[in-house]
């Protein structure tokens, strides 16, 4: 007596299983709890298996601000705060272009921070950095300036909770005085064109 079998049935049920398998180690491991990681990448099986989590390992727990003043006749005048993000409109979830530019400022903020703090009070490595950069040719170019303002400065503050009423601010970089003019500052060279 032989038994036939159905290989497609079978090549089907194979590969529905292995990917039934596989989502369920993927959301396995992307449980808070680490301890199935081990598991994962050391079993009999080895699944690979993306390493993210739903809502991040390291949660936000501290508000960028990032804030402006502008400097007339050598005197430094009010800061004045420089929203980073904005209200979202219902259908971001799905649509969101605007996000883009306060994005940029955000990845902006956090590239002056990360340098701030690895260089010390060394000031030429954030000053050089494309964060610093963005960030003065935004308040330079797109951000209105007191009348007769010859530089302008900016700072990068943190601001969190420390007790429920209490917010506690930290002031994390102040940056030089920049001009608001074009003379002086350099100017990067353009593209060669191709032809």
């Amino acid at each position: 007596m032989t038994v036939r079998v159905n290989t497609e049935r079978l090549k089907t049920a194979a590969v529905t299983t292995s990917l039934a398998a596989w989502l369920v180690a993927t959301a396995v491991a992307q449980m808070p709890e680490q301890r199935f990681d081990n598991l994962l990448k050391r079993g009999k099986l080895r699944i690979p298996t993306p390493n993210w989590r739903f809502f991040g390992p390291n949660p936000g727990v501290k508000d960028n601000h990032l804030l402006y003043r502008d400097v007339t006749d050598g005197k430094p005048g009010e800061w004045q705060e420089i929203p980073i993000t904005r209200d979202r409109a219902w259908y971001a979830l799905a649509w969101n272009a605007r996000n883009r530019s306060p994005k940029a400022l955000f990845d902006a903020v956090q590239d002056v921070y990360v340098r701030s703090a690895a260089y010390g009070t060394a000031m030429e490595p954030v000053v050089q950095s494309s964060g610093y950069q963005l960030l003065s040719g935004y308040i330079r170019h797109h951000l209105p300036h007191a009348e007769g303002a010859s530089h302008s400065q900016f700072l990068v503050m943190y601001s969190y909770l420390a007790a429920p009423e209490a917010r506690q601010i930290e002031p994390i970089f102040v940056s030089r005085e920049f001009p608001l003019e074009d003379e002086g500052v350099v100017q990067p060279e353009p593209y060669p064109v191709a032809a």
